[in-house]
């Protein structure tokens, strides 16, 4: 098995810039990290430009079938040391393996084109865990499509990937929405624009949110904005018995889902 032990490789050094938004949106791909994520990328068919593993990573049972797959399928797979590794990842402690995928890339259009879709608009979000866990927990609600406005964290930088857990593969992502084209498109193709905010008079329950919906969850420091609340169709608010303003995005993004 020949090994990459210099960072100057040119595999190591284009994985490594993937931790730079600048270079993700220059090169066209972003980095996948770990065994669970890599293994799920490829099992709903994420094209895997290179992947990079460590030899230990290649002992273990499963580490190495999800090679023998990859290899099989005539995908780039090179071994480098741990040091090598540790230069590539920003965690504290470095998976066995990484790789590099393509971006990808979908429209408003299509977002719109679903029957009856269930679109979550992060407006805002920066926090990269919260955006994560928004998109993960929208996956499995059954939602259709997530769009960012602008001044959301990229959905694709390593943080927000890894809190993502897989979400990234299977829910569509849509980034930098202006709210007003976000509202003209949303009201052209008769889909109801919910929006979370504190000072509503509707509770959530007493809303009806059936049919085809947008359900925006705005961050925890500037909320909706001014132009999506008054865009909205239908404002709600999540009743709280103590004493606390407001909650966790991520945490309002579940039960309003």
């Amino acid at each position: 098995m020949d090994m990459i032990t210099s960072t100057s490789n040119r595999y190591v050094k284009l994985v490594r810039s993937l931790q730079e938004k600048s270079w993700r949106q220059k090169r066209g791909l972003y980095l996948i990290e770990g065994l669970h994520l890599v293994e799920e990328a490829w099992q709903r068919g994420t094209p895997l430009e290179v992947v990079l593993y460590t030899p230990a990573f290649s002992q273990d049972s499963r580490g190495s079938a999800l090679l023998a797959a990859l290899q099989a399928a005539g995908r780039r797979c090179l071994a480098v040391t741990d040091n090598i590794m540790g230069t590539i990842s920003a965690t504290v402690t470095p998976p066995g393996i990484v790789a590099a995928a393509p971006l990808p890339a979908c429209s408003m259009a299509e977002l719109l084109q679903v029957p009856a879709p269930l679109l979550v608009v992060a407006a805002g979000l920066q926090d990269p865990g919260n955006l994560g866990t928004i998109w993960r927990t929208a996956l499995g609600a059954g939602a259709t499509g997530l769009i960012l406005t602008p001044g959301s964290v990229d959905p694709f930088s390593p943080k927000v990937v890894r809190a993502a857990m897989g979400a990234s593969f299977g829910l569509p992502v849509v980034t930098g929405v202006e709210p007003a084209v976000l509202a003209t498109e949303l009201a052209a193709a008769g889909v109801k624009l919910a929006v979370a905010d504190v000072g509503a008079a509707t509770v959530l329950w007493q809303a009806d949110l059936t049919g085809p919906l947008a359900l925006v969850v705005g961050s925890e420091n500037h909320g909706p904005g001014r132009e999506l609340l008054a865009a909205a169709t239908i404002k709600v608010t999540i009743p709280m018995v103590g004493a606390v303003e407001s909650l966790n995005a991520a945490v309002a993004a579940a039960i309003l889902l």
